[in-house]
């Protein structure tokens, strides 16, 4: 179906969705029928990918970091890659032909392992090279929305200005080819459309034509997943009615309130007012609230999140309890101090985790779900057991009850704030897994449990095994989340033969 028909609301019966627009919100996307959970609403390959603006020397064939002892040179123009066949990849054909017929000359990288500015053009060169090579995708991409009216006052358009457009007329001579205008338009177009693509180390850019169009919501009814050939997959994470917009976040949503909308209205322009970023509570959790000012008060400051700006003079956060306020600038005082220690600490160091939540999960300061915690307590649920030898079977009791609280306090608001992230929720599903099951063998030797609460507890490390198998069985094995899938795969082979045996002892199956 050409996406003309689909802006004019003719929709084929295969399509779940159709494009719509209006003069408010532009291109959108709806539903055109009931979907249930998991469903796929749509899968695309990417109209050009390429290295993140701020990255050190990569692989311009699989934009993977280029490893010591195993860069080569492309043999025509001279740009490192990681093998010939890289070197021969369509993605790398842009900035090779640009090189050897404009610039006239060899590209030579000698600086590896930290960022590069030759590299902050790439994926800007890739997409001006459509008009040329791919006038179809050439178009797709100059339909997307650019901004650059908004971004005309940034610092950002400055830099790119700088960084992009002058480099690109000094270093390619495209002058005659492109105007600085049409460089920053699609400047503009990476920036508001562009897609991290975690398959890649680091992480790549890509931008897809029809995801684009999808609307953003930090409690989004959809979600997305990377494959192995760069496609992006987007799949309802709730129940959807026919007529229903559909969405997906556009930044982290395990950041608080705040930090979701200046990056959002810094990077795409608008001010989020979704459901959960209009609720002072963030949907009952109080993700971001910070202690009453009021001594005699044991209650949490709310963001006042009726304000149409960012301004820290005039926002205020508000006790609901005692009425008592901090001003922005106040309340974001308290956090930034934690802040300064939670980015001063070794996330992946148990005993660092270990003390900051003794410290600052007993100081009140925060609220026990604010996100701060939140991240030390998903980094703590994931290093208890990686330490060791012999992994969770060596840690002690109280650590492994630790493991399991954490998972189960991080896992309940995963799925009140951040359904759509699955990577998140299946990695602690499969941590809460191994805990019941070692807390499991654990009593089991010790003689604390008959077959029938034996068979109980296996079961309960089941349920959790195979919600977590559901949540990765699509990642890729090249992201830490597609290894844990086949660890999943396999661990509930041996779960299964371990409780068939089990209960053929008890004269209940056969084998």
């Amino acid at each position: 179906m050409s996406q003309d028909s689909e802006v004019n609301g003719h929709v084929s019966a295969k399509l779940p969705y159709q494009i719509l627009e209006d003069k408010d919100l532009g291109r959108h996307v709806v539903a055109t029928r009931d979907m249930e959970v998991g469903e796929v609403v749509l899968e695309e390959m990417p109209l050009v990918m390429g290295p993140a603006q701020a990255t050190e020397p990569v692989c311009l064939g699989c934009l993977n970091a280029l490893q010591k002892g195993q860069i080569e040179e492309c043999e025509r123009c001279g740009w490192p890659v990681c093998s010939q066949k890289c070197a021969a990849s369509k993605h790398h054909r842009a900035e090779c032909d640009w090189t050897i017929n404009k610039r006239g000359q060899k590209v030579k990288i000698s600086n590896f392992g930290s960022s590069h500015p030759s590299y902050e053009c790439i994926t800007a060169l890739r997409c001006l090279e459509k008009r040329r090579s791919d006038p179809k995708t050439w178009k797709k991409l100059t339909a997307l929305e650019s901004h650059c009216d908004l971004r005309k006052v940034t610092p950002r358009y400055d830099l790119d200005r700088r960084t992009i457009a002058g480099f690109l007329h000094r270093f390619f001579k495209v002058e005659q080819e492109y105007s600085e205008e049409e460089i920053l338009k699609i400047c503009g177009v990476l920036q508001i459309n562009g897609h991290e693509n975690p398959l890649t180390q680091p992480a790549s850019v890509a931008v897809y034509e029809r995801a684009s169009l999808f609307e953003h919501s930090c409690h989004p009814n959809c979600g997305k997943r990377f494959t192995d050939d760069n496609s992006l997959v987007i799949q309802t994470v709730k129940k959807i009615k026919a007529g229903d917009h559909l969405s997906i976040c556009y930044t982290d949503p395990l950041w608080g309130t705040l930090n979701r909308r200046h990056h959002l209205l810094e990077t795409k322009f608008f001010l989020c007012k979704c459901p959960r970023c209009i609720d002072p509570t963030e949907l009952g959790t109080y993700y971001s609230a910070v202690s009453c000012p009021n001594k005699e008060c044991d209650w949490y400051v709310l963001l006042d999140t009726e304000k149409d700006d960012l301004n820290p003079e005039t926002l205020n956060w508000i006790c609901k309890k005692c009425n008592s306020t901090r001003t922005a600038a106040n309340a974001q005082s308290v956090v930034q101090r934690i802040m300064t220690d939670l980015d001063a600490m070794d996330k992946n160091d148990e005993k660092s985790c270990k003390l900051f939540l003794d410290h600052y999960g007993k100081s009140n300061l925060l609220h026990p779900n604010h996100f701060i915690l939140t991240e030390v307590r998903l980094s703590l649920a994931q290093l208890y057991g990686q330490k060791t030898d012999r992994g969770i079977q060596e840690i002690p009791d109280a650590d492994l009850e630790h493991k399991t609280e954490l998972c189960k306090q991080v896992l309940k608001l995963a799925r009140q704030l951040f359904v759509a992230e699955w990577r998140v929720q299946g990695a602690l599903l499969f941590e809460l897994h191994a805990a019941v099951a070692e807390r499991c063998r654990r009593d089991a030797d010790a003689g604390l449990l008959d077959q029938a609460a034996l068979i109980s507890r296996l079961m309960e490390s089941r349920y959790y095994l195979e919600e977590a198998l559901k949540m990765l069985k699509n990642e890729p094995e090249a992201l830490p989340e597609g290894k844990i899938s086949i660890q999943c795969q396999i661990n509930l082979t041996e779960l299964d033969s371990l409780l068939q045996r089990i209960r053929h002892s008890m004269g209940e199956c056969p084998i």
